[in-house]
């Protein structure tokens, strides 16, 4: 069963769809035929959705959009919800119940844990290099070398 807005709505997609294809046809002459290839599929959509009823669907969508709209304008109840959802947030929000508040935080503990772990690479590195290359004593060596890497886990704030 048609009524009179399934007739107008036909109307306007066919004659969105034509006025698209017109343009299409144009734009496939002078840009190619990429353009106007994408200019079909953009012209074909009003019918497609008027033939699918999805046109439909929009339509209820957009009116229970519109009546969910103008209840907050004319409700009690509703703006008394919209208040609670405010105070909910700000309970959310003082009490750090965000995680993404405290990306701060967490990305210079990532930073220190980076810092700590090439400074323990550096020092075994170095502490490799420098044995190779100079061979002291054994005692001093052990002696200063553990001096030297304590120092440098104490400034990074490891031991």
């Amino acid at each position: 069963m048609h009524t009179w807005l399934d007739i107008a709505s036909f109307g306007a997609c066919l004659a969105a769809t034509l006025v698209g294809l017109v343009l299409s046809v144009i734009a496939w002459r002078r840009l190619g035929a990429r353009s106007g290839m994408r200019g079909v599929a953009w012209s074909l959509l009003p019918i497609v959705a008027y033939l699918t009823g999805t046109l439909r669907l929009v339509g209820g969508f957009v009116a229970s959009i519109v009546h969910f709209s103008s209840s907050f304008v004319f409700s009690t109840k509703t703006w008394v919800g919209v208040v609670l959802a405010g105070v909910a947030v700000l309970f959310f929000l003082v009490s750090g119940g965000m995680p993404w508040l405290h990306w701060r935080k967490r990305s210079r503990e990532r930073k220190a844990r980076r810092a700590a772990t090439a400074g323990t690479q550096v020092a075994t590195s170095t502490s490799t290099r420098g044995s190779k290359a100079v061979q002291p004593p054994a005692q001093a060596a052990d002696e200063g070398l553990g001096s030297d890497v304590e120092d440098i886990l104490r400034r990074r704030g490891i031991k």
